[in-house]
């Protein structure tokens, strides 16, 4: 083969392949700064920065008083950070926390009768003393920070049974509800085989591109060692 061509040849595979390489690495750096930006955004949706700053001035002026926190997303998208306090704050401290958001409305402080530890411990003597009763069987238990209660969910759900449960526990820390036992379905042979032939099919798949690539560069190499050989 003539030299001429085989310089045309080799610059139209090598300027082929710089096609594929850089395209392959934009679309792995754009991958990369796609998760960067969603990284960001989700930080910036649940306000880290903020709550760390907010906490850290607590643990050093309010961590008597302080009852828990919480980021309220039904009045605005991106949330409203709400700090809970059984007692009422001074001006100065409520001043310097609203400082720590980008606008003071994105911080609600409120005051509380319980703090979520109180509230976990009230959850725990329930569950400690058992879930099966005479009358109904507790089917779990929860902490409702936003409205300051243990949420108790029971079958049968009658006023005899919720009034029993509140003169236990106290009307004022627990609201009682229905409450449904927890069922699982059992998988089935065909469907285990179906999980099982669709993850195998995956792997092939991802074998054959990983194996049609690696051929791909192969050829090229090749070719350029029989021009050269």
């Amino acid at each position: 083969m003539k030299s001429w061509l085989k310089k045309v040849m080799l610059f139209g595979l090598i300027a082929g392949s710089a096609f594929v390489l850089p395209t392959t690495i934009f679309a792995e750096a754009n991958a990369e700064e796609l998760e960067g930006t969603m990284i960001e955004l989700e930080e910036g949706m649940n306000h880290n920065e903020i709550i760390e700053d907010a906490q850290q001035y607590i643990e050093e002026h309010l961590s008597d008083s302080f009852a828990g926190l919480y980021v309220d997303r039904e009045e605005k998208q991106t949330g409203v950070i709400v700090l809970m306090f059984t007692e009422s704050i001074a001006d100065e401290h409520r001043q310097a926390l609203e400082g720590f958001a980008k606008q003071p409305e994105d911080i609600e402080i409120r005051e509380v009768d319980y703090t979520e530890e109180q509230l976990i411990e009230k959850q725990r003597e329930i569950d400690q003393d058992g879930f099966e009763y005479d009358d109904f069987s507790i089917y779990y238990t929860g902490v409702d920070i936003i409205d300051g209660k243990v949420e108790v969910g029971i079958d049968p759900l009658n006023e005899e049974n919720i009034q029993f449960l509140q003169d236990k526990y106290g009307e004022e820390l627990i609201d009682v509800v229905e409450g449904e036992q927890a069922t699982t379905l059992e998988m089935t042979t065909m469907d285990a085989e179906m999980e099982s032939q669709q993850l195998e099919d995956k792997v092939v798949t991802t074998q054959q591109e990983q194996d049609d690539e690696r051929n791909f560069f192969q050829k090229i190499i090749d070719t350029l060692k029989g021009w050269f050989s």
